[in-house]
C-alpha cells in the first residue's frame, strides 16, 4: 500500500508520478480501468481521478479496493463507501458481475460470465458469417478487440464484453455503402436475427445468452478511399490492401475464423504499435478528419440514447398519469387507437389502456418501460410497447405503417418528445405522424415538461427550447391543419432554475 494514494466517495487520488494506465479492483474483481494519458494534474500536483458518474450508485458498503498499475500493486486497503453494512456487488439484477468500460458505460465482461455464453457467441458468429457470405456475397473477420484477442491468446480478452466483424465494401462511395449495410441487417432479420442499426456504416446484432443476459456482436463496413482504409469512425490509414485481402484464419475460442491477411498491420492502426500489450483503458482517439467525415457520410442513430437510458433507469416511475394525458383522454372519442410516442416509463400509456383505449407506446430508450409492460400483461390490458427510433427514418416509417393498418380514428400524444429530439428527428416524427394520422387522426403535442436534471442527479439527453410558432409550421408542411395553439404559464427546470416555454399544439390530418 502507498500512502501518497488514497480512496474515497470522490474518486482515486494519485501522485504526479503515476503517469500509467491503471485497473481498479473491488474484491478482487475488476470492476473499471483508466488511462492518465493527457490528464491534467489536480492543483495540489498529483491526479484527481473521479469515480465514472454510472459507477456512483454502486458504491454502498465496503470493499477491498486494488489499484494496480502495469502489474503493480500501488494501493490495496479497504475501503467505506457508506454506513451500509454490506460489500460493494457490481452485479447485474441476473447476478451477472459487471464493469464500466472505456466509455463509462455498463458491460458484462467475460471474465465473470458462464463460459458457455462465450461459445454461444462464437457459434451466433459462425452464423452470422454463413448468412453474410451466402446471402450478400460478403467475407467478414473478425476485428478490433476481438481479433486482438485471437492474435494474443487466441481467445477473448477478458475485459472485453463483445464480438467484432468487418467487411471490406468494393465501393468508395457512402450511399453504395449504406444500402449494403441496409441489406445486410434485412438479410440477418429474414435469419430470426434481432438487428439494431446504430447507423449506416454499422449493425449489432443482439440475443438472449444462456445466463440470462444479452450477447452483443458488431458488423462494421471498412472500404477505401484512394490509398487510405476507413474502419468505422476510428481508422483513417494508409494500408496496402494486401494487409486485408486474402483473407486468412486464426484461431479463436477452439475455431478457426477469418482474419485478415496481415491482422498485425490492421491492429497497428487500430491501436498504435504496442498493441500486443493489454491495456484495458484504452481509447480510439480518431480526430475530426475521421469523426466528422463518417457523422456526414453515415451519420448516427444512437445520439443520446445512452444518455436517455440513463435517465429513465435513475428516475421513479410516476405513479399517476400526467394532466396532459388526462386532458387528451377527455377529448378523443371511445374506441379512439392511441400512439404514444416518447411514452418513457409508460405511466401515461398504462392509465389510458386502463380507460379502454388501444394503445401503442414507443420510445428510444431500451428498457425504459419494462415494468410498464409487465404489469400490462398481467393484467391484459389493450397496450403494447415498442422500441422505435425516430432519428432512423426506416424504423420510424416502418413502425408507422405497422401501426397505419389498424383501426381509426387514432390519436397521436407526443409529451415532452419534441424538445429532446434535434432537427432531423423531428422532421421523422412528422412524417411518421403524417403517415400514421392522414385522413383520421388528430396529434397531441405538449413541449416543455422535460426536466433538465432528474433530483437524485441524472441527467437528461440534451434538450431543445422550441417555439411553437416554428412547430407549428413544421406540423402544416408535413400536411396537418394546426386547430388549437395553447402557450401556458413557463416551467421551471432544473438545474440552474431557469424557465423553459410550455405549450400545447393539436393538428389534424382530415384529408
Amino acid at each position: 500500500m502507498t500512502a501518497t494514494i488514497t480512496v474515497d466517495g470522490d474518486g482515486i487520488h494519485l501522485p504526479r508520478s503515476v503517469d500509467e494506465s491503471c485497473d481498479v479492483l473491488f474484491d478482487d474483481q475488476h470492476v473499471w480501468s483508466f488511462s492518465l494519458d493527457n490528464r491534467p494534474a489536480s492543483p495540489g500536483g498529483g491526479h484527481d481521478v473521479p469515480w465514472p458518474k454510472l459507477m456512483l450508485k454502486w458504491l454502498d458498503g465496503h470493499t477491498r479496493v486494488r489499484v494496480r498499475c502495469q502489474g503493480r500493486v500501488l494501493y490495496d486497503d479497504e475501503v467505506a463507501f457508506t454506513d451500509a453494512d454490506k460489500r460493494v456487488e457490481f452485479r447485474d439484477k441476473q447476478g451477472i458481475p459487471v464493469m464500466i468500460d472505456k466509455w463509462g458505460l455498463v458491460q458484462r465482461p467475460f471474465t465473470g460470465r458462464d463460459p458457455a455464453v462465450i461459445g454461444e457467441m462464437v457459434e451466433v458468429t459462425e452464423q452470422i458469417l454463413t448468412v453474410l457470405r451466402e446471402e450478400c456475397g460478403i467475407e467478414a473477420w473478425m476485428a478490433f478487440g476481438t481479433l486482438l484477442g485471437a492474435a494474443r491468446e487466441g481467445r477473448v480478452i477478458g475485459h472485453d464484453s463483445d464480438i467484432d466483424l468487418a467487411y471490406l465494401s468494393p465501393s468508395s462511395t457512402p450511399s453504395v455503402i449504406a444500402g449494403e449495410m441496409f441489406a445486410i441487417s434485412r438479410a440477418l432479420r429474414r435469419a430470426g436475427m434481432k438487428v439494431v442499426n446504430k447507423s449506416a456504416s454499422f449493425v449489432t446484432v443482439l440475443f438472449e445468452t444462456v445466463d440470462g443476459g444479452t450477447g452483443s456482436i458488431d458488423v462494421y463496413s471498412t472500404f477505401y478511399v484512394g490509398s487510405l482504409l476507413h474502419e468505422t469512425a476510428t481508422v483513417r490509414a494508409p494500408i496496402p490492401r494486401t494487409a486485408v485481402e486474402p483473407l486468412t484464419t486464426m484461431t479463436f475460442e477452439g475455431r478457426d475464423l477469418p482474419a485478415p491477411a496481415d491482422h498485425a498491420t490492421m491492429l497497428a492502426a487500430s491501436y498504435g504499435p504496442h498493441w500486443r500489450t493489454p491495456d484495458p483503458s484504452f481509447q480510439h482517439r480518431p480526430g475530426p478528419e475521421i469523426l466528422d467525415r463518417f457523422d456526414a457520410w453515415f451519420g448516427s442513430t444512437m445520439r443520446q440514447r445512452r444518455e436517455w437510458e440513463r435517465f429513465h433507469r435513475d428516475s421513479l416511475r410516476a405513479k399517476t398519469p400526467s394532466p396532459f394525458c388526462k386532458d387528451v383522454a377527455a377529448r378523443i372519442a371511445p374506441g379512439t387507437h392511441v400512439v404514444d410516442a416518447g411514452c418513457g416509463t409508460g405511466t401515461d400509456a398504462l392509465w389510458l389502456a386502463g380507460q379502454g383505449f388501444r394503445v401503442d407506446a414507443f420510445d428510444f430508450a431500451r428498457g425504459c418501460f419494462v415494468s410498464a409492460a409487465r404489469k400490462a400483461r398481467r393484467e391484459d390490458l389493450p397496450l403494447e410497447f415498442s422500441v422505435v427510433n425516430l432519428l432512423d427514418l426506416r424504423d420510424a416509417l416502418t413502425y408507422g405503417a405497422q401501426v397505419a393498418t389498424r383501426q381509426a380514428p387514432r390519436a397521436l400524444v407526443a409529451r415532452g418528445l419534441l424538445d429532446a429530439l434535434p432537427s432531423d428527428g423531428a422532421e421523422n416524427f412528422w412524417r411518421f405522424a403524417a403517415l400514421v394520422l392522414r385522413g383520421r387522426g388528430t396529434a397531441y403535442v405538449e413541449s416543455g415538461v422535460m426536466p433538465r436534471a432528474h433530483p437524485r442527479g441524472a441527467g437528461t439527453g440534451r434538450l431543445r427550447a422550441l417555439d411553437i410558432s416554428e412547430v407549428a409550421a413544421a406540423a402544416e408542411a408535413a400536411g396537418g391543419v394546426v386547430v388549437e395553439r395553447k402557450g401556458l404559464e413557463p416551467v421551471r427546470v432544473q438545474p440552474d432554475d431557469s424557465e423553459a416555454p410550455h405549450w400545447r399544439l393539436t393538428v389534424e390530418w382530415s384529408r
